[in-house]
């Protein structure tokens, strides 16, 4: 089994930083039961990272929309963290 090596410039390893501890912030305030949404719509998440890349994602199972049992409007939704993360690597 081979070895990857991936070099990161500094601005991008700061980025890469910054961005988890986003996420790890915002998953850990809503694991505290401070009111955080988990759930998004597509189209915020859309609007948020653009339609295109969205919609790849999910075209490629790299994504996937769940129906909340909770949600009276049965609509589809996208876990935030999830779709931070593939974002982010992209």
């Amino acid at each position: 089994m081979g070895t990857t090596v991936i070099q990161l410039t500094e601005e991008r390893y700061r980025e890469n930083l910054t961005r988890a501890a986003q996420l790890g912030a915002h998953e850990a305030l809503r694991l505290a039961g401070l009111p955080i949404r988990e759930f998004y719509t597509r189209a915020e998440m859309q609007r948020r990272h653009g339609r295109g890349l969205i919609n790849s994602l999910i075209k490629e199972g790299r994504l996937t929309p769940r129906r909340l049992e909770s949600d009276p409007n049965k609509m589809s939704r996208i876990v935030y963290s999830e779709t931070e993360f593939l974002s982010q690597i992209i």
